[in-house]
């Protein structure tokens, strides 16, 4: 079992704001970084798949079935890697907005924090809306595969 470890140190004192603020700059940041990177890797993952379908689909209508079923299994692994993508950026940016709120138990506001209070009520959160589109390409692979047997 692993220790847990404080985030603030305990030789910290109030003098050190400066440089706890350009920490919380720091992650912040990050945390803005993971979303660009999140949204390209999405981009890049619709973009396979759009061609993979099309392929596929091609395939299965020119009643070339071996190879369709074939391109169909391939799309559903990308698909599943993709899923594990979108779960591993929702840790990561879980983990640093833990951080980010940990962290402004020391500044004078705290705003992550009123804004994930503020979206509690009605928000669909990205992640559960983005992991439907890696779940219907599959459905229409494994439609592709039905037809093509």
């Amino acid at each position: 079992m692993r220790n847990k470890i404080n985030l603030i140190n305990k030789s910290y004192n109030k003098k050190e704001s400066p440089t706890l603020l350009e920490q919380y700059k720091l992650i912040s940041e990050s945390a803005d970084k993971i979303t660009d990177k999140r949204q390209s890797t999405n981009n890049f993952y619709l973009g396979v798949n759009s061609f993979i379908l099309a392929v596929a689909s091609y395939l299965a209508v020119s009643k070339v079935s071996a190879v369709s079923i074939l391109i169909s299994i391939s799309g559903l692994l990308v698909s599943v890697v993709w899923l594990e993508n979108i779960n591993s950026f929702k840790q990561l940016n879980s983990a640093k907005f833990k951080v980010i709120h940990e962290l402004e138990e020391y500044l004078p506001a705290r705003i992550y924090q009123k804004e994930d209070e503020y979206l509690q009520k009605g928000y669909y959160k990205l992640t559960a809306v983005e992991k439907w589109i890696p779940v219907i390409f599959g459905i229409l692979y494994i439609i592709i595969i039905l037809i093509s047997l």
